[in-house]
């Protein structure tokens, strides 16, 4: 039986990523923020639900402190958006974007994917997998054309991330790669958005699956496609 980490499981993608991990006999572990709520998550039956803010590193130390085997893939999914937080659009541009909200995105929804893989280091081995889910608008190519500079930075923050984390875990034979999820009718992405919850999680699982070594470091779509920086 694999053992897969999953953040942000509660809700949207996280917990279809979980529901899907689940059925194929993976032992999830499913972090979220407050396991009290998250009826639909335990509904799941996962092997654990744990607490985890992944703005915090004491949260996440203590998170990753609970697992206490070797994980075959790890994923860095929860974060958070401008909307999540109280913001509209039009308050977010890069001309007037406040600048405590913006390094609040970066740590949440970027440095987090340092902070998690590297607290659960010690139980990745040669083979295992880090899929850390970021967007397309943290891309330079298809970030300018969105004016919402926390979430963009946040994202960007997260692919660099990702490349440094495929750097420095080459040796010890752990692929880590970047996704794309698509546009996906979730409460974040909202309802006319293009794919669904269970195509994005299906992809993104497949993709994963047959994930080569020489694969570590790309920026992913859902569907396993490149997607440019």
């Amino acid at each position: 039986m694999s053992t897969t980490v999953i953040t942000g499981a509660n809700r949207g993608i996280g917990l279809e990523l979980a529901r899907q991990c689940i059925q194929r006999g993976d032992k999830v572990f499913a972090g979220c923020r407050k396991p009290d709520e998250a009826p639909h998550l335990e509904a799941l039956q996962p092997h654990s639900i744990l607490p985890i803010d992944v703005g915090d590193e004491a949260s996440v130390l203590s998170f990753t402190e609970a697992i206490e085997e070797p994980v075959s893939l790890l994923i860095n999914n929860a974060g958070t958006s401008i909307t999540n937080l109280g913001f509209s659009r039009d308050e977010v541009g890069v001309m007037n974007a406040p600048v405590g909200l913006t390094l609040d995105l970066i740590r949440i929804n970027g440095l987090s994917a340092a902070t998690v893989t590297r607290s659960l280091s010690e139980r990745l081995e040669s083979g295992s997998k880090v899929a850390n889910i970021t967007s397309q608008i943290g891309s330079m190519v298809v970030g300018s054309k969105f004016n919402d500079l926390p979430y963009a930075a946040s994202k960007a923050v997260m692919n660099m991330v990702t490349v440094q984390l495929a750097a420095q875990l080459e040796a010890s034979g752990i692929a880590v790669v970047a996704f794309h999820p698509g546009w996906v009718r979730t409460d974040m992405g909202g309802s006319s958005a293009d794919i669904s919850v269970e195509e994005s999680a299906q992809g993104i699982l497949s993709t994963l699956e047959t994930l080569q070594p020489e694969q570590s470091g790309a920026f992913l779509r859902w569907d396993g496609s490149i997607h440019p920086w």
